[in-house]
C-alpha cells in the first residue's frame, strides 16, 4: 500500500511522540482512532503492557489489515482491532484512560464536535486526549513542487490539502473549544527528513491526501505532473523535505459548580 510506504519513511515519527507524550502507563486502556496501519498501535501496545489494552479503530478493511500483521508479528496480545467509523464511537461502560488520534481529525466534517466526542470517552479525571496534525508545512518544498506543477498542467483545479484545516495553532485551539473542564497544551516541531532519490518525491504524493488531486486530474495530466516535478527536483536539487508537526494533548478535569 502506498500509504504504509510512505508514512514509514517520512511521518511515522509522529505516532511514537503522540504516544510519548500521554504518559501511558501499564496496565491502561487506550483507544486508537483512526489506527490505519498501526504505528501508534503499536507503541502504545507496548507502553500500556500486557495487563493494558489497546483498541484500534479505522474505517478502511485494508489498513486494518496490514495493523493486524504488525500485531501478530509483534506477538501482542493486548491489541483488539475493529473496523469502525471514528464518527460513531459508542461511549463503553469503562472509560479509557487515553485516546489517540494521529493525522485523523482534519478528515472529519465537523472537528470540534468529533473532539469533544473523544474527550467523552475518556475517564473524567486524569484522562487524556491525544490529537496530531501536520503545521503550516508539510513535506516542503515538495508540496510546492506539486501545486505548482498541477496549477500549470490543470489551470482551475484546486489540490486537495485537507490537513490544511488545522495546520495553524489558532485552528486547532479552537477545535477544542467547548471540549469541557481540562488543559489543553499544544507542541510544535519541526523535521528535516531525507529525500534519497528524485522518484521519492511522488511517493509522497501517491502514499498522502495529495494522490486525491492525482485520481481527479487522470493518467495523462498525471503523467505531466510528475515530469514537471521531475525536471524542477533535479534542476534545483532538491534533497530533503520539512514538516511541521503539532501535538495537541487535552487532560480531562473534573468541572465543579
Amino acid at each position: 500500500m502506498q500509504y504504509e510506504d510512505a508514512s514509514r519513511d517520512f511521518w511515522r515519527y509522529l505516532s511514537v511522540r503522540t504516544v510519548e507524550r500521554l504518559g501511558l502507563q501499564p496496565g491502561e486502556r487506550v483507544l486508537d482512532v483512526p489506527c490505519g496501519t498501526g504505528h501508534s498501535l503499536l507503541v502504545a501496545a507496548h507502553a500500556v503492557g500486557p495487563a493494558g489494552l489497546v483498541v484500534g479503530l479505522d474505517v478502511a478493511p485494508r489498513m486494518l489489515a496490514i495493523a493486524r500483521e504488525k500485531v501478530d508479528a509483534a506477538g501482542l496480545s493486548n491489541v483488539d482491532i475493529q473496523l469502525g467509523d471514528m464518527t460513531a464511537i459508542r461511549r463503553p461502560e469503562d472509560p479509557y484512560d487515553a485516546v489517540i488520534c494521529v493525522l485523523g481529525l482534519f478528515f472529519a466534517d465537523d472537528m470540534p464536535t468529533l473532539a469533544r466526542s473523544f474527550v467523552d470517552l475518556v475517564r473524567p479525571e486524569g484522562g487524556r486526549v491525544a490529537v496530531t496534525v501536520f503545521g503550516e508545512h508539510f513535506v516542503d518544498p515538495l508540496r510546492e513542487v506539486f501545486v505548482r506543477a498541477v496549477h500549470e498542467v490543470a489551470r482551475g483545479l484546486d489540490v486537495v490539502q485537507p490537513w490544511g484545516r488545522t495546520a495553524d495553532m489558532a485552528s486547532l485551539r479552537r477545535v477544542f473549544d467547548g471540549a469541557g473542564a481540562g488543559a489543553l497544551t499544544i507542541d510544535t516541531e519541526d523535521d528535516s527528513t531525507p529525500l534519497p532519490t528524485g522518484d521519492d518525491w511522488w511517493r509522497v504524493v501517491m502514499g498522502s491526501g495529495l494522490r486525491a488531486t492525482v485520481t481527479a486530474l487522470g493518467p495523462e495530466l498525471a503523467a505531466a505532473v510528475r515530469a514537471r516535478g521531475d525536471a524542477r527536483i533535479a534542476r534545483e536539487g532538491i534533497d530533503h523535505v520539512v514538516t511541521r508537526s503539532r501535538y495537541a494533548v487535552f487532560e480531562r478535569r473534573p468541572s465543579f459548580p
